[in-house]
């Protein structure tokens, strides 16, 4: 038997040829119901959509790149199986590349993307390549996830989420607790989560009267977003003369590492101090008390920025778009009232 061809995949979806074409190119006319069939038909007969053509015709290659801030987070790596599992059906690979939240090895990728000839980029930036970034999507798909860029020259897509409001939240919900002393363990100021997250934070501890600033002796920059930095940044807050009762930890990671010190060093939490964070933690439920944090989506996130991605691959004048998601906060078991 054959290699299956489109004529199959239309007949196993009972829609026309022209609207399997459509559906692969993923294009807007195309009812939701109708895309699913079609994907389920292409499934079904084990369709691989032959995009040399497209590739003859735009001089790019089937290849979308992938670059991630930590390889090693789990919000990525659940990001990138979505967006594997929607570029396969449209004919398409990923490659996934860590950055390390490192600006020169970030540069370094980008150029080896854009000299490979890649179909597209979706990109978690390390904020410190704007520039480049900018001057890139204007010759080549790109969509940004979680970070932003903040220059009108940026023509490319982006998709995340509502730090600063997730954050106001979190440290809201302390604040309704009685907490008064409360830290925040933050990162890398130069990334617009960074510097979300923080203004955040300090727009509800304004509420109460308290200015956030440098002299904030509960304002903790760990430099890093990851578990090293969470675990540094909650070492030093909690052997302040006068430690907070509260700690807003501003990544999942960092909280991944703040609890891990805590543990190690015999606090107890809630008793001790309380813990907030913005973003799903992993395994969570393995943990003795289920923490307080507000919701990422990563895999709504991933969704949206591979389609807005394939769009922009399709019809690359197409403008500037944005999706922020609204996070959610789950109350748990890492507060108390003071």
């Amino acid at each position: 038997m054959g290699e299956a061809t489109i004529k199959d995949v239309a007949r196993k979806a009972g829609v026309s040829v022209a609207t399997v074409s459509r559906v692969i190119n993923n294009a807007n006319n195309v009812r939701s119901e109708t895309v699913l069939r079609v994907h389920e038909a292409i499934e079904a007969v084990n369709y691989v959509p032959n995009i040399a053509a497209r590739n003859l015709k735009t001089d790019s290659s089937s290849i979308v790149a992938f670059l991630i801030s930590n390889i090693a987070n789990t919000h990525f790596t659940a990001m990138a199986k979505v967006i594997d599992a929607n570029l396969r059906r449209a004919g398409y690979s990923l490659m996934v590349c860590s950055t390390e939240d490192d600006p020169k090895l970030e540069l370094q990728y980008l150029k080896r993307a854009q000299s490979q000839n890649v179909a597209g980029v979706i990109l978690n930036t390390t904020g410190k390549n704007d520039s480049y970034v900018c001057e890139l999507s204007k010759s080549l798909p790109i969509a940004l996830v979680d970070r932003s860029v903040a220059s009108a020259d940026f023509v490319g897509d982006f998709v995340g989420s509502n730090g600063r409001g997730g954050v106001y939240m979190l440290t809201e919900h302390l604040i309704n607790q009685g907490h008064r002393k409360i830290a925040i363990l933050t990162s890398d100021l130069s990334t617009s989560t960074g510097r979300e997250r923080l203004a955040g934070f300090v727009e509800a501890m304004q509420k109460i009267g308290v200015t956030v600033d440098d002299e904030y002796r509960y304002n903790f920059n760990s430099g890093h977003f990851n578990e090293e930095g969470g675990m540094a940044g909650c070492k030093f807050l909690m052997n302040l003369p006068d430690p907070p009762t509260a700690i807003v930890v501003a990544n999942n990671d960092m909280a991944i590492g703040a609890y891990r010190y805590l543990h190690s060093s015999g606090y107890s939490v809630p008793e001790d101090v309380s813990v907030v964070s913005f973003g799903n933690i992993c395994y969570s439920d393995l943990f003795r008390i289920q923490p307080t944090f507000v919701t990422l989506n990563p895999a709504f996130i991933a969704e949206k920025a591979s389609g807005m991605l394939l769009s922009r691959i399709e019809n690359p004048g197409v403008g500037h778009r944005e999706v922020i998601f609204e996070p959610l906060l789950k109350i748990n078991a890492s507060t108390r009232p003071v």
